[in-house]
């Protein structure tokens, strides 16, 4: 019987065919893989640096007024606009901007190779949505990218898709001039109107008089505007109250002006957080301030005067001076303060005997500092986030804003953020004059006149929600010259 040998040559040669096939799909997958990637961290860097591009241009042609966005028909302000529509000039340089910046990144947008599209308002994503859409620009870029080794398995190219979106804001007066500003777009109706429950509530039996400037809501709730009581508001120099709202959430039902306020709704609403604009941290919040030094004593009363300088505090004005009730005149700068334990700034009757941050060289004015030499460009308060601040004027507190610096036209500057609302309040009227901006927006701010002569606040008040009440006379005097301008502004969103 003649007996069967089976060999087991030739074996290794399948079993290595199939391995070549397995190692070349995982060649092929790490080569062309790897260029796809690489290519795509290279589109988005590039969409990444046109969107910014582009929204730099659109914001220079808006804040130059080189261009109109907004003629009679909504579509001029569309980029690309409809079919049939020719584009704005502000369209045709953002596009040619976004486009230009791609293009020196390696996306000519020849079609072939990449496409480049340069949209405002963006087309997809959440900033299509939002309700100032406009003030976003956004870049896509396709591009195609050959394959090497993927050829074998039929695949010629591969795609990547990525997108960037940059906000832009244009400069100029805050709110186009509106002395009283409520960044809340949702306030607590609940809390009842009259007791800081809307956006702006106006009570009591004093007077509040707003002088060359008028009223903005942000919000989009029926407890925008309130004023219980029909208190004594008078609005001069053509101002009026405005929402952002599309009904009607001003109530002065029942109530008689003289003249009449006027009253806006559909305004351009404010973006919370993105239209929140805050300056730079200051130098001085690193500072460590000069020691006070000893000026003479008052006349009058026969206490010491002090004059401080800027830098950074814990405790301000120091409390070395508060025991004996001093006079403290403050030098020019900023006054970067943090409370201990996310404390709120507070000053009280006994804090001092007077506060001197004037710039005012005429001894006939209330408002007098006869050290005025050391301070020709006035102060600013910054107060670094965690608390508030609770300012009970019994003495008398003369407060100049900066006028040189980049806190130019601030007074006070409360860091903050929306998920932390604070307190703040301004209590009393005593010889009260203070003029700047008072930048809170993430704090719910009363001002109560109290029954001393009246509270001069000469420049807007920024908050959440503001209450303005109590049994006295509040001055609010708007001055376009000594207000803060607003620099045009561009960012990449995430």
């Amino acid at each position: 019987m003649k007996s069967f040998k089976f060999s087991e040559r030739g074996q290794a040669l399948i079993v290595i065919a199939l391995a070549a096939v397995a190692l070349f799909g995982f060649v092929a997958l790490a080569i062309d893989g790897s260029a796809q990637y690489s290519d795509r961290r290279h589109a988005q860097n590039a969409a990444d640096t046109a969107a910014l591009a582009a929204a730099l241009e659109k914001v220079n042609e808006l804040t130059n007024g080189t261009s109109d966005l907004s003629p009679s028909t909504s579509a001029w302000a569309t980029c690309p606009p409809p079919t049939g529509v020719l584009p704005s000039p502000v369209c045709d340089a953002m596009q040619l901007a976004g486009l230009d910046r791609a293009d020196s990144n390696g996306y000519d947008n020849d079609l072939t190779t990449n496409d480049v599209a340069v949209y405002s308002p963006p087309i997809s994503g959440y900033y299509s949505t939002v309700s100032n859409s406009e003030d976003y620009v956004q870049v896509i870029i396709t591009s195609h990218v050959k394959t090497t080794f993927m050829r074998v398995l039929g695949v010629t190219q591969s795609d990547n898709v990525v997108s960037a979106v940059a906000y832009l804001r244009t400069g100029g007066e805050l709110m186009d001039g509106s002395m009283i500003i409520s960044y809340d777009p949702s306030p607590n109706c609940s809390s009842g109107v009259g007791s800081g429950g809307g956006s702006v509530d106006v009570s009591g039996s004093g007077t509040v008089n707003l002088n060359g400037g008028g009223i903005f809501m942000n919000s989009d709730e029926v407890c925008g505007f309130n004023i219980p009581n029909c208190a004594d508001l008078n609005i001069s120099g053509g101002a009026g109250i405005n929402s952002a709202a599309n009904v009607d959430n001003i109530d002065t039902s029942g109530c008689t002006f003289d003249p009449a306020l006027p009253e806006n709704i559909n305004q351009e609403p404010l973006a919370v957080p993105d239209d929140v604009y805050w300056p730079d941290v200051p130098p001085e919040c690193s500072q460590t301030p000069t020691t006070p030094v000893k000026l003479g004593k008052n006349p009058i009363d026969n206490k010491d005067e002090w004059l401080i300088y800027p830098g950074f505090y814990t405790d301000f004005p120091q409390a070395s001076l508060i025991p004996n009730n001093k006079h403290i005149f403050m030098s020019s700068g900023v006054y970067c303060i943090d409370p201990p334990m996310n404390q709120d700034l507070s000053w009280s009757g006994s804090s001092f005997l007077e506060l001197n941050g004037s710039t005012v060289s005429n001894p006939s004015k209330i408002n007098y500092n006869k050290y005025h030499a050391y301070n020709p460009n006035g102060v600013t308060l910054y107060i670094k986030s965690g608390g508030g601040f609770s300012l009970s004027i019994n003495s008398p507190i003369y407060l100049d804003a900066s006028t040189a610096g980049d806190l130019q036209g601030y007074l006070i500057v409360l860091e903050g953020t929306q998920s932390s609302i604070e307190d703040c309040a301004i209590n009393g009227g005593a010889y009260l004059d203070i003029n700047g901006l008072i930048w809170a927006p993430y704090c719910d701010i009363t001002v109560n006149g109290g029954s001393q002569p009246t509270a001069e606040l000469n420049a807007q008040l920024v908050g959440w929600d503001i209450k303005l009440t109590g049994n006295n006379t509040i001055n609010f005097n708007y001055d376009p010259d000594n207000q803060v301008q607003l620099k045009r502004r561009i960012g990449l969103m995430k």
